[in-house]
C-alpha cells in the first residue's frame, strides 16, 4: 500500500483502511533515505523492539515528533491503526481528512507484560502483619476497652452510692457537699 508523506504539511497520507504502527516507521525510514527527505527531520521516535530471549520482545512504540501526524485516505471509511502509535509529548495522531468525510479510528494495540522478578524472597503473612498491627496498638486498645467498661459496653456496670464496678474495673465514689469525685480504686 502506497504511503505518501507530504513534508510541507507534516502529514503522512493513507490509501487504505488499515495499517500497522511498523509499516509507518518503515515507510518513513524508506522516505528519509530518498534524495533529500533527511533534511525535514525524524518522522518517527520509536522505543522498544529488543529481544527478550526465548522468542519473547519488548513492543516496539512509535512516536510521531513535531507536527507530523496521520492523514486517512479521502472516504468514509473505518481506518484500523495496529500497534503502538502516539504523539510525541501526548495529542492525537490521526487528523481529519480535506474532504468532509466520516472517517472512525480504531487503534488495536499489543497486550504484553513482562514479570519483574525481585529475589525470590516472600513479604510478611496476613497473620504476621495482624499481629503486629495489634502489638503497635496495645496501649491504646487496653485504653479503649477501659472507657468502654466505664460505660458498661460488654460488661455489666453496678453503681452504688460510694462505688462503681463493671468486670474488673473498679472506681470509688466520694461527695462532699460541693463536688462528687469517681477515682480509680
Amino acid at each position: 500500500m502506497p504511503i505518501t508523506f507530504d513534508a510541507a504539511a507534516k502529514r503522512i497520507i493513507l490509501d487504505s483502511a488499515s495499517v500497522t504502527a511498523t509499516e509507518l516507521y518503515s515507510r518513513s525510514a524508506d522516505w528519509l533515505a530518498t534524495s533529500d527527505n533527511a533534511k525535514y527531520g525524524a518522522v518517527f521516535r520509536q522505543v522498544g523492539g529488543d529481544d527478550l530471549g526465548g522468542g519473547l520482545s519488548i513492543p516496539p512504540y512509535f512516536f510521531l515528533q513535531g507536527a507530523w501526524r496521520v492523514r486517512p485516505m479521502e472516504s468514509a471509511h473505518n481506518l484500523t491503526i495496529t500497534g503502538n502509535l502516539f504523539v510525541e509529548g501526548g495529542g492525537v495522531p490521526v487528523v481529519s481528512t480535506v474532504g468532509t468525510y466520516q472517517v472512525n479510528v480504531n487503534y488495536t494495540v499489543p497486550v504484553q507484560a513482562q514479570g519483574i522478578s525481585t529475589s525470590g524472597s516472600t513479604g510478611p503473612t496476613a497473620a504476621d502483619i495482624a499481629a503486629a498491627v495489634r502489638a503497635s496498638i496495645a496501649t491504646e486498645l487496653a485504653q479503649i476497652t477501659k472507657v468502654s467498661k466505664i460505660h458498661g459496653v460488654g460488661v455489666d456496670l453496678v453503681v452504688t452510692p460510694t462505688s462503681r464496678t463493671a468486670g474488673d474495673l473498679l472506681q470509688t465514689i466520694t461527695t462532699t457537699s460541693n463536688s462528687t469525685t469517681v477515682s480509680a480504686a
